[in-house]
């Protein structure tokens, strides 16, 4: 007969292994629960305000332009009948000011890895033979976004470019995962920039996705480097932190600045455009503009952090194997302890759950710190529970024969 040692080690091996796809499992899932959204907000405080452990790229490396006060109406069809009636109209970006941004950009720009327009363009407009010309002669990488409709369908563009789709999981969703692919299969607009500024191929072959043959989580958790208060709307006498400025203000400045000095704000940068001030979504760190959460989700596949090292699954692995192995000898040492009634069923059970969440707790901290990577502790506690019931419950019913000396 097997000792107790032996199937101790051996339910510790096969658990730990259950463990560890359901943490993998659960950090596919689309959305993020309360004990995550605690548990990362609190450890990135605690590691990038106390430690001053905040890994940002060069503030001189990307420029934001908010396209909010940029706006214009168009004609839409009437909802029912399905054409222009003159009657219902929808507020846009303006195009012919975009247009004769990009065309600045193309004038003064130099080195520009990439110019980000975090903008669908779904209706429209009188000027879109006129962007559409400015973006077919556009000299640096672009990339325009597209959301996905209520089904999940792609919602068709009047402009030709090249996307990525850029929707968020859910309004009320107190942390943000963003997806490589949305609808199973198409690249998300961040994925679309690392492919572009990093020259490099991905795929969504097998259980999971590959950024340049290396096995990636399908939603990462954003490690938000960059928030609002980093921002430089350039209203201030300072020039710290990150330059968010006004497309229109910026268009009347050029009119009157020196070009050397167009040249220098412009050269080297990564260029985000979009609507910083009524694009918003809920995260942990309060209201974020959405071109900043896909710029953040950008830098995540950038510094390589939604990827699976093997030291992380090695850790999370000797994590769960000494839990589990820990929670199989508690259990068999209590066949030993029925007849001291020191602690009550109750009291054992709040006992050992603190002590679990303890080591869950420490075990995501390690993984945040050592690989930016968050983990679940509610459900791998829930699981954990579950198991030692079932073990208590079926397989402890009488005595395992102890080890041999």
């Amino acid at each position: 007969m097997p000792t107790a040692k032996y199937k101790g080690r051996l339910f510790a091996t096969l658990n730990a292994a259950c463990m560890l796809s359901l943490a993998l499992f659960w950090l596919s899932l689309p959305r993020t629960f309360g004990d995550e959204a605690f548990f990362i907000k609190w450890t990135s405080i605690i590691k990038k305000s106390l430690l001053g452990i905040d890994k940002k790229p060069l503030p001189n490396s990307v420029l934001y332009i908010d396209v909010s006060g940029s706006k214009a109406t168009v004609e839409i069809p009437d909802p029912l009948y399905e054409e222009p009636t003159g009657y219902h109209h929808a507020v846009i970006t303006d195009r012919g000011q975009l247009s004769d941004f990009l065309q600045a950009i193309a004038q003064y720009g130099s080195d520009i890895p990439l110019v980000i327009m975090d903008i669908s363009f779904e209706d429209v407009s009188p000027q879109d033979s006129v962007l559409q010309a400015a973006i077919d002669s556009f000299p640096f990488p672009l990339l325009g976004a597209r959301r996905l409709d209520e089904q999940h369908q792609l919602v068709p563009s009047v402009l030709q470019m090249q996307t990525g789709v850029a929707n968020y999981l859910s309004p009320d969703n107190s942390f943000m995962k963003y997806p490589l692919f949305l609808a199973d299969t198409l690249p998300s607009l961040p994925l679309m920039a690392w492919a572009t500024t990093e020259g490099k191929k991905y795929n969504h072959k097998g259980l999971y996705p590959r950024l340049d043959e290396h096995r990636s989580l399908h939603k990462p958790i954003i490690d938000f480097k960059i928030r609002p208060y980093d921002l430089n709307t350039g209203n201030r006498g300072d020039t710290l932190g990150y330059t968010l400025r006004t497309m229109g203000t910026l268009l009347y400045e050029w009119t009157f600045w020196e070009e050397a000095d167009i040249k220098r704000m412009l050269k080297d940068k990564i260029i985000i455009i979009g609507d910083y001030y009524q694009d918003k979504h809920q995260t942990v760190f309060g209201n974020l503009p959405g071109p900043l959460i896909v710029h953040n989700a950008y830098l995540t596949l950038v510094q390589g952090e939604s990827l699976i090292p093997w030291k992380w699954v090695l850790l999370l692995y000797a994590l769960f194997w000494w839990m589990s192995a820990r929670a199989f000898n508690e259990i068999a040492n209590r066949q030993s302890d029925k007849q001291n009634n020191i602690k009550s069923a109750v009291g054992r059970i709040i006992v050992d759950s603190i002590d679990e969440t303890f080591f869950l707790a420490l075990g995501t901290i390690l993984s945040y710190f050592l690989f930016n990577i968050h983990i679940n502790i509610l459900i791998l506690l829930i699981y954990l529970k579950f198991v030692s019931y079932i073990l208590g419950r079926f397989v402890f019913t009488k005595p395992i024969a102890a080890s041999s000396s």
